[in-house]
């Protein structure tokens, strides 16, 4: 697999690390008011300057060079980190010591509102990016604005698509990718039935147990300012953790964890028949096996279409740069032209212009036996489930996601017993740090 796309998604089921407590950020300051407008970036490009822009990506050089060829006068000092966890972590003491913050980071969509609510990001509105809205996806756009703040531009998307192995899958005499979850479900018994040491997928992490749950129609965080309501028992989570702890009870989920040798020798020797992830992974199977696997839609409920965002991540000014309507005319070169050509290199694009686009859509892949597979993902982009929020605190939910559902999973234990700790876990960390949860 490709360096760029390991690096890439290694890190949607990751935890971002918390740094100082998080309420105390947003009560504790006054409220910041929007950075410039459209005149002040055409300004600061007519001067000049210098700006330092962090990144986890081997292409942000080239996308910063873009800029500084058109703009000359600006110098960018590009700081590569390991990934995006180092970013969050990074900044955040940045932002506290008073010191050392960059002027433009890329974060990913589920820590966009931790870093908003500690002081860490610009609010962009006034530099009139909203006339970019309907470039991009809804879900995507969505996720770039937190408490009424546009906080960033969007760079990739993560919209869900079944990627099966049909080999698997037709030996256990099933001829297509299953439209609802009830045909999931029995699309697993017959594969374990034909070979037993075969699984339809594995346990999964916590990035794909919020994803499951927002494609099932769950919204199990709601945020208002430092009013938080966690329910992991609504009725899209119920319905999911039902599902998937039925399969994990009756043994027929892998135990491999996702992105390990395991995982990986799993897929090369078909032992492991199903991937549901971000539309990014559409580029990444070619390490294993081609032609035997196929893109399909999600399974829902209903069978009607319906999915979720899995990963990616947006651009973003950080509140202590000291130049930031220049830091926004790199954004806005990002959000269209040039630049989002650059940005559309890799990744699964966020704006929608490119989902008609025939180089892109039409584009054929090895490990589709050249299904056109794009166009799924396209397809998944537009039914994504309104209205998700994720937790202020969603690294901190994600890094202890393994000492209650994860021990589930290992143990085939009860999913919604498992879910009901964590949350538990989550209301009394949020109440801790400053968040009035389930108040």
């Amino acid at each position: 697999m490709k360096k760029n796309l390991w690096t890439r998604v290694a890190a949607v089921g990751s935890a971002s690390l918390l740094v100082g407590a998080l309420a105390a950020c947003q009560s504790d300051n006054a409220p910041v008011a929007p950075s410039g407008s459209a005149n002040d970036i055409d300004a600061a490009l007519k001067k000049g300057g210098e700006l330092t822009w962090w990144t986890w990506s081997d292409a942000t050089q080239a996308q910063a060079d873009a800029f500084t060829k058109d703009h000359p006068n600006v110098k960018i000092n590009v700081v590569k980190l390991d990934n995006p966890d180092a970013a969050v972590t990074k900044l955040q003491n940045a932002v506290k010591a008073g010191s050392g913050a960059p002027d433009i980071v890329p974060v990913e969509y589920q820590t966009l509102p931790q870093l908003t609510m500690t002081g860490a990001l610009a609010d962009l509105t006034s530099f009139g990016f909203d006339s970019y809205k309907a470039q991009f996806t809804a879900s995507t756009w969505n996720a770039v604005k937190v408490n009424n703040k546009l906080v960033g531009i969007p760079l990739d998307s993560g919209p869900m698509v079944l990627i099966y192995n049909k080999n698997i899958y037709t030996a256990a005499g099933i001829t297509e990718a299953p439209k609802t979850w009830d045909e999931f479900v029995k699309a697993s018994a017959a594969i374990r039935e034909k070979k037993p040491d075969t699984y339809i997928a594995s346990g999964g992490d916590a990035g794909f147990f919020t994803s499951m749950i927002w494609a099932s129609g769950g919204h199990p965080f709601t945020v208002s300012g430092e009013k938080v309501t966690i329910n992991l028992q609504d009725e899209g989570s119920k319905k999911f953790a039902d599902m998937w702890g039925g399969l994990l009870q009756r043994g027929e989920l892998s135990s491999v964890s996702t992105w390990s040798d395991e995982w990986s020798k799993a897929l090369t020797q078909n032992k492991l028949a199903t991937l549901m992830m971000g539309s990014w992974m559409i580029g990444g199977m070619d390490d294993f096996g081609a032609g035997k696997w196929q893109v399909a839609p999600m399974p829902t409920w209903d069978g009607s279409p319906g999915s979720a965002e899995n990963g990616g991540s947006g651009l973003s000014v950080t509140e202590p740069s000291k130049n930031k309507a220049l830091a926004a005319a790199v954004l806005r070169f990002m959000a269209d032209g040039k630049g989002r050509d650059l940005i559309n290199k890799g990744g699964f694009p966020s704006t929608v212009t490119e989902f008609t686009n025939p180089t892109w859509a039409d584009a054929t892949f090895k490990a589709y036996g050249d299904q056109k597979a794009n166009q799924v993902g396209a397809a998944s982009a537009k039914s994504v489930i309104a209205g998700w929020q994720y937790l202020p605190y969603q690294g901190y939910a994600n890094n202890v996601f393994g000492d209650s559902v994860g021990k589930a999973i290992g143990s085939k234990g009860d999913l919604n017993a498992a879910l009901q700790e964590w949350q538990k876990t989550l209301v009394d960390y949020g109440n801790a740090q400053g968040f009035q949860v389930n108040k």
